[in-house]
């Protein structure tokens, strides 16, 4: 009875696989963007609704959970290399022939203690255990990699409310113009110096300003939307968003004309892909084994009325215990199917892993040539804008000598405004390209 007792408290207590560890545990989110490259753009408030995203996004969240799923799969599996002990309340009754010497009651209670053992001789048990290991450590490289793309979104959002903030800016000043232009227009007309078809046009051309400028209000309104969801926040809450000035932002961000290969071959998808492998190729050797024998042992220690004795004395137990070898001998081809099944999966994953190892590559050079290109158009841009400028000033000089009117000095003024927009929209490009090298990489820039 102690060395029973000695057992079950041995199971009982025999230590689990894996530790419970905090699923939601931020410090390991936030490792997963890098959140040093950030700081290059040296914006406060990026770094914060990053942070934000990192914390409060709903379905990066559901990301966590779904590891925790994978982990515990992996307990679930331990569970099978461990022998199992159950306990059951039964009522006998039975029929025995009456012998010399031996007398048992014909009805009682009986509380019998089963043992169950597979001796995972094979180690299958433990391989299917290694097997779902892997499949976890791929679930953690797919987390990282939605939290990559969270944080990429949040930057691509705030980037572009930055720039549409500037956008706007210029654009009033344009409409302020070209209402100027408007009403020293419609003098003209009244003292009949021009045609009505200039007229019109100066009209239609003071409509189309007014138009862009609403148009560029409701898509950063539609993007403030963006960044609020990100954030795991109400879109209601968007008038509080505060943030930086466009001019100000990333004064200092330099762009990687190279990328090392092991940046590449490092990438979360990547390395996901390989695990996914690794699991595959540990599922057709648990496949092959299961043509194999298996080996259980059996044990019963039950406490019964039917013998002499009290109920928990030595003479009124039973004990067995059994321990052998079982064949499977015919399935219906069950197990030669799933060993086919193992394989075509295996090779599925393969073709898929080389696709993802080409498709790392060219995210990378595409990013990488986009980049360099970008930056060539955004110096063309920049000498368009500088080249306006002079005309600009040279314009106003006219004007001060007589020599040209003051129609003709907003014109260009106008001009310089629009040259400045486009020097906006590509340096943001510039900004925006960082990002894409940045999720190009896996995070690692």
């Amino acid at each position: 009875m102690r060395k029973f007792i000695i057992i079950l408290l041995i199971f009982i207590t025999f230590p689990v696989y894996a530790k419970t560890q905090n699923s939601l545990d931020i410090n390991k989110r936030i490792s997963y963007i890098n959140l040093a490259f950030w700081q290059n753009f040296q914006d406060e408030y990026l770094n914060y609704y990053i942070l934000e995203a990192i914390k409060n996004n709903h379905r990066a969240k559901s990301t966590l959970y779904k590891s925790e799923q994978f982990r515990q799969n992996i307990r679930l599996s331990f569970a099978n290399q461990l022998p199992t002990l159950n306990v059951a309340a039964n009522y006998l009754g039975l029929k025995v022939p009456m012998l010399d010497n031996f007398t048992v009651r014909k009805n009682g209670f009986i509380l019998p203690f089963e043992f169950n053992y597979e001796a995972d001789l094979l180690l299958k048990n433990k391989d299917k255990t290694k097997s779902q290991k892997k499949l976890y450590n791929a679930q953690l490289y797919d987390e990282k990699t939605v939290y990559i793309m969270l944080a990429s979104d949040v930057a691509t959002s705030y980037i572009n409310i930055l720039k549409f903030d500037k956008t706007i800016e210029l654009q009033e000043k344009i409409v302020q113009k070209k209402e100027e232009i408007f009403k020293r227009t419609q003098n003209k007309f009244k003292f009949g110096i021009i045609s009505k078809t200039e007229f019109n046009n100066a009209k239609k051309d003071l409509n189309k300003e007014k138009e862009e400028l609403e148009n560029i209000k409701k898509q950063r309104m539609l993007i403030l939307n963006t960044l609020a969801l990100l954030c795991g926040q109400s879109a209601y809450n968007t008038n509080d968003f505060k943030r930086s000035d466009f001019d100000s932002f990333a004064l200092e961000l330099k762009l990687p004309e190279e990328i090392s290969s092991d940046l590449i071959f490092n990438r979360p998808d990547i390395l996901a892909a390989q695990e996914k492998l690794k699991s595959a190729k540990i599922d057709i050797l648990v496949a092959k084994k299961d043509f194999l024998p298996t080996f259980n042992i059996k044990g019963i220690y039950a406490f019964n009325t039917l013998g002499p004795g009290n109920f928990f004395s030595w003479g009124a137990t039973l004990a067995t215990l059994v321990a052998g070898a079982t064949q499977n001998i015919f399935e219906g081809g069950k197990k030669i199917a799933n060993l086919k099944f193992k394989k075509a999966y295996y090779n599925e994953l393969f073709e898929n892993f080389l696709h993802i190892e080409l498709e790392a590559i060219k995210e990378v050079n595409d990013a990488l040539y986009q980049a360099k290109y970008d930056l060539k158009i955004l110096n063309e841009a920049y000498q368009k804008y500088d080249t306006q400028k002079n005309i600009y000033f040279l314009e106003k000089m006219r004007y001060k000598n007589g020599i040209s009117d003051y129609i003709s000095l907003l014109n260009e003024d106008v001009q310089t405004l629009l040259e400045k927009q486009n020097y906006i929209e590509k340096k943001t490009q510039k900004f925006l390209d960082a990002v894409s090298l940045y999720k190009s990489v896996g995070g690692e820039l």
